[in-house]
């Protein structure tokens, strides 16, 4: 079976991505989940698979939903399916890291012949679903980085803070090219609209999580970019011809097959030139899942399906059906099912039908097994919860998050040489739209030069526009920053028209630099503005290094990852170069470490309490960066 392995060998068309894209290729050693067949793997699957009842084996093809922010009447739900279906996978979505561990706990002790198979939906980490855990930028912002090496650190990471909590697969990347800017379900979780770019950071997440003990999923197979309809909601209808979708949509499918991830998930779309049946989605299609993805293009890993529970499939086949066809399709995990007892009911009057066969159902049952013997779920031990939010919010996790916002921000235009702004006399003035208070981005351009700044709503009234016009028109720059913004085009990525006519006007009348901070496909609105950066993400950490970028204290590398119109193209990106100014980063990324500089906060207080001193202000710099300041 190929998921067990990603090689280290990388072929082809990947190979010389990663060289242009990072230096060196990768280059790492694999680690239990990716190694060898295990001589005993085998004879481990068959012992269990062969202490189990029918009904037992069945359960193992489940994996349904567990939340950790809902009361005793969910988790006794979810008991109930666990011992009254032996279902063989959870997976989890809102709550606390802390109320997951415990269920974690609670519900792996019901599980009679073998563990449970965690998994999560944590496309930008653990942050995506639990509170008090750091949310990492998203894929569309990674989409834009030079150095593919920063995206598979990440993927460490991610695994690292997945294994604590027990966590063995995270359903991510999301391998979807996003070539269609009106998408209203991936556009900015996509690495973006180029099939290469998407391929390469794909495999970089997905290795950087295989080779530190989880599972990766490429998904939405065969390709749920270039749609614009949620299958959340319905069923989307892709029309194009097969080879289209050999060139774009299946492309990093293939790639990440051939380099061995561990699992990928099937979408509910309906793609004629795949299956030709009326309402038929991918899912549910034996050619797409079997003939397709299994026979053609080889893969052996595990096939997950999508949520069961969506319109995109249930709007046209009944409970207990759905997860029926799927499993005739191919699939191995029935994801999130609306009804277990008709789904088990369906899955055995099919088998006595004759229309799915004991052998296949035995073929996915073993799969499941063999992938849980790789992931280590031979047996479990409790997880501690001791110090568990200080070991997932490390500094180091931080330093990461800050690396990826650096790199992805992309100078689109700077047709007046504004950036990096070096002649800190002349008048300049900022203004933030889609704000109701000031934000961290107007304070970090203070910290270079007290500039006066004013912010607005997202609906700009006629006379607040007018007045904005008047006070600033007379200033030789104004920084207009973006916030507050939407991902999606049916929403006009959150800006009002008052917000766009404003943003113009001002850009005819003097310099105007406008940082976006949302969707890069906005940019569609601002053709005509000479200074353009794309920040992609509202974060407040992604506002501050934005800021320090702009007064040239940090370099900018990041390119477009997708096209908004002729004039902001995919690739699109100005590099610049830091000049000697002062400005911030991480202990950790200085060589330094957080723990030692927080003994700073012990001896001033100690100071204080002696009256040494009333108070003090203690600045620490290495290399030419803050990494502390704080005022006692």
């Amino acid at each position: 079976m190929q998921y067990q392995k990603i090689n280290i060998l990388i072929v082809g068309f990947l190979a010389a991505t990663l060289l242009l894209s990072s230096g060196t290729p990768a280059a790492y050693p694999p680690t239990a989940l990716i190694a060898g067949i295990n001589p005993d793997e085998d004879l481990w699957v068959d012992s269990i698979f062969n202490a189990m009842t029918p009904d037992e084996r069945l359960g193992q093809l489940f994996m349904i939903r567990a939340h950790s922010d809902k009361g005793p009447d969910h988790v006794a739900s979810v008991e109930k399916l666990i011992r009254d279906y032996h279902v063989g996978g959870l997976c989890f979505f809102q709550g606390t890291p802390t109320r997951q561990v415990e269920l974690t706990n609670q519900y792996q002790k019901l599980n009679k012949h073998i563990p449970l198979m965690i998994a999560i939906d944590g496309e930008w980490g653990l942050g995506m679903r639990l509170q008090n855990t750091i949310s990492f930028p998203r894929q569309l912002t990674m989409g834009a980085i030079h150095d593919n090496d920063l995206i598979y650190k990440f993927g460490q990471e991610v695994a690292r803070q997945c294994r604590r909590i027990g966590i063995h697969v995270n359903f991510a990347p999301v391998a979807d090219v996003n070539n269609n800017a009106a998408n209203p379900v991936i556009n900015t979780r996509s690495f973006g609209e180029d099939r290469k770019n998407v391929t390469v950071k794909s495999y970089m997440y997905a290795k950087g999580m295989q080779d530190n003990g989880v599972m990766a999923c490429a998904k939405h197979f065969p390709g749920h970019g270039d749609t614009d309809v949620d299958s959340h909601y319905d069923l989307p209808v892709i029309r194009h011809d097969r080879a289209r979708l050999d060139s774009i949509e299946l492309f990093p499918f293939r790639e990440m097959f051939k380099q061995g991830i561990g699992s990928v998930m099937v979408a509910h779309l309906n793609v004629p030139a795949l299956d030709s049946s009326a309402n038929r989605p991918t899912t549910l299609s034996r050619y797409t899942v079997t003939e397709l993805l299994r026979k053609e293009l080889g893969f052996e890993g595990l096939a997950f399906t999508d949520a069961l529970e969506m319109k995109g499939v249930t709007k046209h086949f009944k409970p207990g059906e759905v997860e029926a066809e799927a499993l005739l399709a191919g699939n191995d995990v029935l994801v999130l099912p609306e009804n277990m007892e008709a789904a088990f009911r369906e899955i055995k009057r099919y088998l006595s039908e004759g229309r799915l066969t004991q052998e296949e159902v035995d073929l996915h049952i073993k799969r499941v097994l063999r992938a849980k013997y790789r992931l280590g779920l031979t047996s479990f031990s409790p997880i501690s919860t001791e110090k568990l939010d200080e070991e997932l919010n490390t500094p180091f996790a931080k330093t990461i998050k800050r690396n990826i916002y650096e790199n992805a921000l992309t100078l689109v235009r700077n047709h007046d040489s504004i950036v990096p702004i070096q002649n800190l006399q002349q008048d300049i003035a900022a203004l933030s739209i889609g704000t109701e208070s000031r934000p961290k981005f107007q304070w970090r351009l203070s910290m270079f030069k007290n500039v006066p700044a004013s912010y607005v709503d997202k609906e700009i009234p006629d006379a607040t526009k007018v007045r904005l016009l008047r006070e600033l028109q007379s200033k030789k720059l104004v920084i207009i920053s973006l916030h507050g913004m939407s991902a999606f085009a049916a929403k006009n990525y959150g800006l009002s028209e008052s917000a766009i006519d404003l943003v113009n006007q001002l850009s005819k009348r003097t310099k105007v630099l406008l940082v976006v901070f949302g969707s890069p496909y906005s940019l569609k609105h601002f053709d005509k503005v000479s200074n353009v950066v794309v920040a992609y993400e509202d974060d407040d950490m992604a506002q501050e290094i934005t800021a320090d970028a702009l007064f040239g204290a940090t370099a900018i590398r990041g390119k477009l990852p997708v096209t908004a119109s002729p004039v902001s193209q995919y690739g699109d990106g100005i590099t610049t170069e830091a000049i000697f100014r002062m400005g911030y980063s991480t202990p950790e990324n200085e060589g330094m470490r957080s723990e030692d500089l927080s003994k700073i906060d012990y001896l001033a207080q100690e100071a204080i309490d002696a009256g040494a001193t009333p108070g003090c202000v203690v600045l620490a710099a290495k290399n030419g960066k803050i990494v502390y300041h704080k005022a006692f």
